[in-house]
């Protein structure tokens, strides 16, 4: 059970000067500007007030703390070979020799050519491909952190929005104790005002009973000895 005196940070046997201080301590955190802007800084001020009323007033607070005592509180390429013949060295089987090694050599070149431009084009395809994977990659990754980030912020606000929720929870529940804690003390005030006022009314009541009662023993008194002396009730 939080008590008053928890709720303003202060033991039980504070006097009222210390109870003071601690008040405008707490007060000095909750300006005018605070209050105006945030609904929960204003709820649990308005907590605080309430709890100092009740206990800077001597009366309220005598039955507070008999309310807590009763309840008993104390957190590699590959080269072709031509075979040549010794009867073959004319000049026009010289010639057509040439040709044909020239041929099979600009078919060679051709095909190297060819395979080195197919294996650029295989490798840039590669490269392209790894490129776009990187950054398919990259981009999930990104993706995935904005999600990740996204989720913390959401989490963090979830929770913001929970731990308000409690405050204010808490500062409306500390608001009711004290409200109602104030009721049951103005209520004992007023009942022990009452039963003052019918004290004091009885006792004026018997306080003229005895004086009429005396008023009529001096009065038999006095008829008394009027009739001794004079032998009648009056002199």
């Amino acid at each position: 059970m939080k008590t008053l005196y928890a709720l303003l940070g202060v033991q039980s046997d504070v006097d009222s000067s210390e109870l003071e201080s601690a008040f405008l301590r707490l007060k000095a955190n909750y300006p005018e500007t605070r209050l105006a802007a945030d609904e929960t800084a204003r709820i649990q001020f308005q907590g605080i007030q309430q709890a100092y009323s009740t206990l800077a007033n001597p009366t309220t607070r005598a039955m507070y703390d008999q309310r807590l005592a009763r309840a008993g509180v104390k957190t590699g390429p590959v080269v072709a070979d031509s075979g040549d013949s010794a009867g073959w060295l004319s000049t026009r089987n010289i010639v057509v020799a040439g040709l044909f090694v020239l041929a099979v050599a600009g078919m060679w070149f051709y095909h190297v050519h060819e395979q080195s431009r197919l294996e650029r084009e295989v490798l840039e395809r590669a490269l392209k491909m790894a490129e776009e994977e990187k950054k398919q990659q990259a981009e999930m990754r990104e993706a995935e952190e904005r999600r990740a980030q996204e989720r913390a912020v959401t989490d963090q606000q979830r929770q913001a929005d929970m731990r308000e929720s409690q405050l204010r929870n808490e500062a409306n529940q500390s608001i009711r104790e004290a409200q109602m804690q104030s009721r049951q003390a103005e209520s004992q005030a007023a009942m022990m005002q009452r039963q003052q006022a019918i004290a004091d009314q009885n006792a004026k009541q018997r306080a003229a009973y005895e004086a009429q009662r005396q008023l009529q023993n001096d009065k038999n008194q006095l008829r008394s000895i009027c009739m001794q002396r004079y032998n009648r009730p009056d002199c």
